[in-house]
């Protein structure tokens, strides 16, 4: 019986010696190898970078109800209870947060994450700065913002923040630019102070302000400011020449003048950052 050119009937081809199996996983080859532990690396790099940007939002909107509630300090009834109150805050967010942050870093990559947590330092510069001031009537130095008093006299820092070895230092977090960028931040905060002072009444606390704005503008004009900077200086500037005016014009005036006529040289401070953001 002839089966030639039945299907499937045919002879069945022998596979030569020196064909390779098909059936070996790609996997096991030296090149997927290399690139799954690059995956490796990237997915860790970058559920480092999500942790540490969740810290620096965590950072920042405490930083924010920080500030909010020491703008409370209407007289020296209630100043101590809320001076305290804003001490025991920011005592939690250097001991959790701050601690948390320099847990996840070393040396080698700290500019890598630079950017992820550098916004939450800058607002917790802008709260402790703001707090400073309002119990020490002065600015705070960089050194006072690295190792806190209220951080140093705690015993529940945990240990291994206080150690290289773990993590970055502490001091190390906070660099020059962002320690500067923060203050040019509290300059916002003591504007709105001086509108509070003048609506209650007080028309000896903007010429204080108004000293330590100008003495912060003059400073902070001489740094070869980044783009960043630039645009806060521009902000403090105009909140500076506000407060002169006020200041202006308590003193041809004196007492006579009206509250609500003294609120009006602080226009939105919101409304000419946008301004200044559409030029740029």
């Amino acid at each position: 019986m002839n089966v030639r050119g039945r299907r499937g009937t045919g002879p069945r081809k022998q596979k030569r010696p020196n064909e390779t199996n098909t059936d070996v996983s790609e996997d096991s080859s030296p090149v997927a190898k290399l690139f799954k532990t690059y995956q490796i690396e990237l997915d860790t790099r970058y559920d480092k970078y999500e942790r540490l940007l969740k810290k620096s939002r965590d950072l920042t909107i405490e930083s924010k109800r920080i500030i909010f509630l020491l703008h409370r300090v209407s007289s020296d009834s209630n100043k101590d209870e809320i001076l305290k109150e804003a001490e025991n805050r920011l005592n939690d967010l250097f001991k959790v947060v701050i601690s948390g942050i320099s847990s996840e870093l070393s040396k080698r990559e700290f500019y890598q994450f630079l950017r992820a947590f550098s916004p939450g330092l800058q607002e917790f510069v802008e709260a402790i700065s703001f707090y400073y001031y309002l119990k020490h009537e002065k600015l705070v130095h960089i050194g006072e913002i690295h190792y806190p008093d209220f951080a140093e006299n705690s015993s529940e820092i945990p240990a291994e923040t206080k150690s290289p070895e773990s993590g970055l230092p502490l001091s190390a977090l906070l660099t020059p630019a962002d320690f500067i960028l923060g203050i040019a931040d509290l300059t916002g905060e003591l504007m709105r102070k001086c509108i509070n002072s003048v609506a209650a009444g007080d028309i000896e606390e903007p010429f204080k302000l108004c000293n330590v704005l100008q003495n912060i503008y003059e400073a902070l004009c001489s740094f070869n400011y980044n783009r960043e900077l630039k645009r806060k200086l521009m902000v403090l500037k105009n909140s500076t020449q506000k407060v002169e005016n006020a200041c202006y014009a308590i003193k041809i005036r004196g007492s006579e003048i009206p509250k609500h006529m003294l609120t009006d040289f602080f226009s939105s401070e919101e409304e000419f950052k946008e301004n200044i953001d559409c030029d740029g």
